[in-house]
């Protein structure tokens, strides 16, 4: 097995000390596992994708553009309510 070794900030380490039953060594690995679990995931999803950086901008901007105009209506229809 190998060593890894992270630095924490000081006011982490108190919060963490207020819990001192925990085994923070296997929530470090859980936490680890789960995220390289979303990582494979992610790999397998795309890994046959030809969408390209620019298509996901695209769609990207698609989204906050619709995203805009639905929260423009709200503010209009609170505007007529007021």
């Amino acid at each position: 097995m190998t060593d890894i070794k992270f630095s924490i900030s000081e006011h982490l380490m108190e919060r963490m000390k207020k819990y001192s039953e925990i085994n923070w060594e296997r929530v470090a690995k859980s936490a680890v596992e789960k995220f390289l679990q979303k990582l494979e995931v992610t790999d397998k999803l795309v890994s046959n994708s030809t969408l390209t950086q620019e298509d996901a901008e695209k769609i990207g901007d698609d989204i906050k553009q619709k995203m805009w105009k639905r929260h423009e209506l709200y503010l209009e229809n609170i505007e007529e309510r007021s």
